[in-house]
């Protein structure tokens, strides 16, 4: 027998689903309004949850429509191909890359200094780097030489690129600009040269400067296709792999990546409850041979360290 109270929450909870499918549909470039998609995972799962309650209550309707969400958001989030496999051509190892978002609220300098250090990467991509944070990671320049920062005296969102090969800057943007927050550089390894491209676009639940994000994305495909050749990209996206954001930027710009679930933000949830923000690709020679979320460095966000290997042809 169905009770009143829960045949109610059954159809606010589909109503929910309904709604916010809808809204991330018709609103994928509309910062505020197409909010949801980057929620598609969880959307996901609810409509399963929906069905199965549809199910139980014997509420066909309730069972339809969690049945058409589910449906939609299994095509968003699994069966697309990336741009280019990254793993179709043999390559050999080429560097170890680390890029973290350090939250500019974290003062647990030392505990970010030693996580980062058992990393042993070859290039750091750091973001929300404070002017106090940066003075702390002088430190590591001992055993990275190279560097390269947007990190004003005013700003708390500053990006750090430290790196064991030759860096050569390109642009870089603090965020009040055109452009988004970014740092885009030339790695100079051996005979070869690779350009590296860190990015951290405005986060979409800032409402007062969320209007920016389309044009943010834009600009990072402009500088994508400016850095001819072969490219890195990486940072913390604030958008879920999956949104219309992300997937544009792969195909304006060429990019590839494995395209699987890494959930790293915010840590205190359980994993499929987390987005997956931080992210990274490659294009031309360059391959991703592993990818993998990394430690807590105090922050609300996990690492990514990526293998990253170069093909001969």
């Amino acid at each position: 027998m169905n009770s009143v109270p829960l045949l109610l929450l059954m159809h606010l909870l589909v109503a929910f689903l309904a709604v916010a499918t809808v809204l991330a549909i018709l609103f994928p470039r509309r910062p505020v309004l197409g909010v949801p998609q980057h929620w598609g995972l969880q959307l996901w799962q609810l409509s399963l949850i929906g069905a199965i309650g549809g199910l139980l209550m014997i509420d066909w309707w309730a069972v339809a429509l969690s049945a058409v969400v589910a449906g939609y958001w299994s095509w968003r989030l699994w069966p697309q191909r990336a741009v280019r496999d990254t793993t179709e051509q043999p390559a050999t190892p080429l560097l170890r890359l680390v890029a973290a978002n350090l939250l500019y609220k974290n003062l647990g300098f030392e505990r970010a200094l030693q996580g980062l250090a058992a990393l042993d990467a070859d290039v750091l991509v750091l973001c929300e780097v404070t002017p106090e944070a940066r003075g702390h990671f002088r430190r590591l320049e001992m055993r990275y030489p190279h560097a390269l920062d947007t990190c004003a005296p005013e700003s708390l969102y500053g990006i750090l690129i430290l790196s064991r090969f030759p860096l050569t800057l390109r642009s870089s943007g603090v965020g009040e600009d055109p452009l988004p927050r970014h740092l885009a550089a030339d790695l100079s390894i051996g005979a070869d040269r690779v350009s590296l491209v860190a990015i951290h676009p405005t986060n979409p639940l800032r409402f007062s400067r969320a209007d920016r994000i389309p044009a943010e994305f834009d600009a990072v495909a402009q500088l994508c296709r400016a850095a001819q050749g072969d490219l890195i990209l990486t940072g913390d996206c604030n958008a879920a792999g999956w949104s219309t954001y992300l997937r544009d930027l792969e195909h304006a710009a060429g990019l590839a990546n494995d395209r699987k679930l890494r959930p790293s933000w915010p840590i205190w949830l359980p994993p499929l409850v987390r987005l997956p923000l931080d992210h990274v690709w490659v294009r031309g020679r360059v391959a991703l041979l592993k990818t993998e979320l990394g430690p807590n460095l105090g922050s609300d966000h996990l690492s990514l360290v990526a293998e990253i290997g170069w093909r001969d042809k």
